[in-house]
């Protein structure tokens, strides 16, 4: 396993999620026209929603937190799907 490619990779992704992540999912919601984030400011969805809840340690963190890690989480899971597919083919 070559470490510095992993932490590159868990940096650009978790950089990603914790910037630009919510930023896509907040406009997308309003492009598609959905009535949470038609009436909810970027503000609020960002001070009250996304980060607020990673002041303290209960379930709404845990959810902020894992909202934030999606595509990190995701990548992986990508990755894991191609290796498992890759040694079928070889077997």
């Amino acid at each position: 396993m070559n470490w510095s490619k992993e932490l590159w990779f868990a940096l650009l992704f978790l950089s990603v999620g914790f910037t630009i992540w919510p930023l896509m999912v907040y406009y997308l919601g309003l492009s598609i026209g959905i009535e949470f984030f038609l009436n909810t400011t970027l503000r609020t969805w960002a001070e009250q929603i996304v980060y607020g809840p990673l002041g303290g340690l209960d379930i709404f963190s845990i959810a902020s937190f894992s909202f934030l890690c999606l595509p990190y989480l995701l990548f992986n899971l990508i990755r894991i799907i191609l290796a498992v597919g890759q040694s079928s083919l070889k077997d």
